[in-house]
């Protein structure tokens, strides 16, 4: 009897050690959440969460697991109270697919992942400089680019008559060097009505993501600063061919 007794208080206690290690491997400690679930090429990743025991001053490290394995982002982040949050820009080199996301503290460990839809990309040249326009659908046509210098403005032509109904989203990438407005946003307009335009600032250039509707004809965004109206090269050539007719002109009157 005695030894009944003792054999079950021995599978008690086994049980009750195994499910607390079991606890101790299954509680990670982080909490992490990414700011959108799906992203496209240009977007920025904010990744932010929380750690549930501070230690000392040190700081967390933040891990980006590209689709086939390898690291695409790492960084140390250091602690607002337990608090911590990192972010960076997809650039071209990011590729289609489920990205995983570890965080690492101490003995504590955190992960969450998020997916990259890359769509679609079409170029439209401006000066030196080229616009990317990013989106499932590659129906929309652009063309006619005009840049004034009057109200710093960018004017581009839209063809939207094959889509057949509702509105697209289209990311555009532009250029800080064509069109900017430091210190605030952009003002997009689609045939003269403002269009509410999400939009992230990379230090290098300007991102909006914008609903295209099906009738669209027109695009227009509006800033503080433009391209001048002859990019760089342009005007290389232009001082050029004027300093040529100057030369030969005074060259024809010496003879």
């Amino acid at each position: 009897m005695r030894t009944a007794i003792a054999l079950l208080m021995i599978l008690v206690l086994a049980i009750f050690v195994v499910n607390n290690v079991n606890a101790q491997v299954g509680s990670t400690g982080i909490i992490v959440t990414t700011n959108k679930p799906v992203y496209q090429l240009g977007d920025k990743v904010i990744i932010s969460g929380s750690v549930a025991k501070v230690v000392n001053n040190n700081p967390a490290t933040i891990m980006v697991i590209n689709p086939i394995g390898n690291v695409y982002e790492v960084g140390q982040v250091s602690l607002s109270n337990n608090l911590f949050t990192h972010d960076f820009v997809l650039g071209e080199g990011a590729t289609s697919g489920t990205y995983d996301v570890k965080i690492k503290y101490g003995d504590q460990s955190g992960k969450t992942s998020f997916v990259v839809q890359i769509g679609q990309m079409q170029l439209i040249p401006v000066g030196d400089y080229v616009i990317k326009v990013r989106g499932n659908n590659t129906m929309i046509k652009y063309s006619d680019v005009s840049v004034s210098t009057i109200d710093n403005s960018l004017t581009v032509t839209v063809n939207a008559s094959a889509i057949s109904s509702g509105s697209v989203m289209q990311e555009f990438q532009i250029p800080k060097k064509i069109i900017d407005a430091p210190g605030s946003l952009l003002v997009v307009k689609i045939d003269g009505v403002t269009s509410q335009c999400v939009q992230i600032e990379t230090p290098s250039d300007r991102i909006l993501d914008c609903m295209i509707p099906v009738d669209a004809t027109q695009l227009q965004i509006f800033g503080t600063t433009t391209i001048p109206e002859f990019g760089p090269i342009a005007v290389l050539i232009l001082t050029i061919g004027v300093l040529g007719t100057i030369f030969l002109s005074n060259k024809v009157k010496i003879n």
